[in-house]
């Protein structure tokens, strides 16, 4: 099997792939030109939980808290917090902070914006928490929970709780399209779909960006990508696919940057699906697959073998779980006693037109024909898988989770709970009460210790059910040009890109 491996994939030495984000600058009028893999569903920040979308917008819009160097929630748009008791928190929202059309952030946008959260399915998962939200004078808002919530104030800093201008939206604007928010950037036209232009918000309350401007073009042909960032056409680039990084180290006018992220490389099992509805076979599924081989072929051992879902540079993830060997002749025993009387059916392996999926679903296939399962590799468009898969139409899917925040809950929450099953994140559409109540327990308890050991269980759990089979946890790479200075590399791995934008000097 390693040497199928190893001989197919030396194939794709010879092609460049790049995916997610690629950053050109124009030193003429000094504007970011963003190359992206995927185009967004959307630019209203609370209708879709994904990075296409969240990636443009968090450059748009601000959140009441984000994130310091330490992954720890700090006032944005609140200028403080403080609780008043285990579940009543006060906001006093900070003062003359400007929406792109000139109005003044107020209490009302606020709690419009908490109230629309909570009605949309991409964001409501995260504020399920909240019981109420009230007005309590000019500055201030009230949040009141249901019961006590330790990563509440975490999600908070997600882009998709960003706050919305009340009055705009109300008004009928297509905020899909033209939304406004406070943020260091604005948009200025979508055109025909394919590039996405912004301005630099002058009046933007950190004040304002050192560049014109940020233009997000579409490109998703992996090779032009990566020719513009040689080229010059393209001066950084996220998330560069391992492939490529001696590409970018061996150029003389590039610098390839290196994390460590808290992204986890995932296969998910519809446990709906007949076949996949049996333990046991999850269990001989996650068996077969050599993740070793995927490792070393797809990210050249930039990385590490995942034994949960949970990336080990999140708060609670359980790292001392006991791995699931790679053991064929085990395997088979198991496929052929589960299928004395009924024989599997042809697995559907759903991923994006994302490269690196696209290779590592190549790869899983060789590995489930090794053991007798037949499957087919279905490429799907990156709007047309989130829709059907929220639907259940797939069988297995290939993903990356990318946590915005270093807590553990928002991954088992969206994943694993019985109430995300669907579009609310979800997909392996597995229910178990007995996690459910861990997973709540570790959320209603501000205890550092007792939250460590509910998480414990729940991936203990995760690990015995297997309704998601966890890869790799890669090491991620950034290519940048010698012209760049004062750009950051942030920790976390999808968030404050506009504070890395804002401060770049180009020379």
């Amino acid at each position: 099997m390693r040497k199928f491996i190893q001989k197919y994939f030396t194939l794709l030495l010879a092609i460049n792939f790049i995916f997610v984000f690629n950053i050109s600058f124009s030193n003429n009028n000094n504007i970011i030109t963003v190359a992206q893999g995927s185009k967004p569903k959307s630019l209203d920040p609370h209708t879709f939980n994904e990075f296409p979308t969240l990636g443009i917008t968090e450059h748009i819009f601000n959140t009441l808290v984000t994130l310091d160097d330490k992954g720890t929630p700090i006032p944005e748009l609140a200028e403080s917090f403080v609780y008043l008791s285990p579940t009543e928190i006060l906001f006093t929202i900070r003062k003359k902070v400007k929406f792109h059309n000139g109005d003044i952030l107020t209490t009302d946008d606020v709690i419009f914006s908490l109230e629309r959260m909570m009605e949309k399915p991409g964001s409501r998962v995260i504020l399920k928490d909240i019981k109420s939200v009230a007005k309590t004078s000019d500055d201030k808002v009230l949040i009141t929970l249901h019961e006590p919530s330790a990563p509440f104030l975490a999600n908070l800093t997600l882009p998709i709780a960003a706050i919305m201008n009340k009055n705009y939206v109300m008004a009928g604007n297509n905020v899909a399209l033209n939304p406004i928010g406070t943020g260091p950037y604005m948009v200025t036209n979508w055109g025909d779909g394919d590039k996405i232009v912004m301005s630099s918000f002058k009046d933007y309350f950190k004040g304002a960006p050192k560049n014109n401007g940020l233009v997000f073009k579409i490109i998703t042909e992996n090779t032009s990508r990566l020719a513009a960032l040689e080229t010059g056409e393209v001066d950084i680039i996220y998330a560069i696919s391992p492939i490529d990084f001696q590409i970018v180290e061996k150029n003389p006018n590039l610098n390839l940057l290196h994390k460590t992220t808290t992204t986890t490389e995932l296969m998910v099992l519809n446990v709906q699906k007949d076949g996949l509805d049996n333990k046991n076979i999850r269990k001989a599924i996650h068996m077969a697959i050599d993740k070793a081989g995927i490792l070393e072929a797809i990210f050249l051992n930039r990385g590490s073998i995942a034994t949960s879902p949970i990336n080990p540079n999140i708060f609670g993830s359980y790292q001392n779980l006991k791995p699931i060997d790679n053991d064929i002749k085990k395997v088979k025993e198991i496929i052929a006693n589960e299928t004395k009387e009924k024989k599997l059916p042809i697995f559907k392996i759903w991923t994006s037109e994302n490269i690196v999926r696209v290779q590592i679903a190549q790869i899983i296939q060789a590995n489930l024909k090794e053991i007798g399962i037949e499957s087919n590799i279905e490429i799907v468009e990156w709007g047309t898988f989130l829709k059907k898969t929220s639907e259940g139409a797939h069988d297995i899917l290939l993903t990356t989770w990318i946590l915005g925040v270093s807590d553990i809950d928002t991954v088992v929450t969206t994943l694993f709970h019985s109430n995300s099953i669907g579009a609310e994140g979800n997909r392996s559409f597995y229910s178990n009460p007995i996690l459910d109540k861990e997973i709540d327990l570790a959320r209603t308890t501000t205890d550092i210790e007792k939250r460590k050991i509910y998480y414990k269980n729940v991936q203990e759990i995760i690990l015995d059910e297997n309704p998601i089979v966890p890869l790799v946890y890669k090491i991620d790479g950034i290519g940048i040009s010698n012209k760049i200075h004062n750009f950051q590399y942030n920790k976390a791995s999808m968030r404050n890109y506009y504070e890395d934008m804002k401060k770049v000097d180009v020379k």
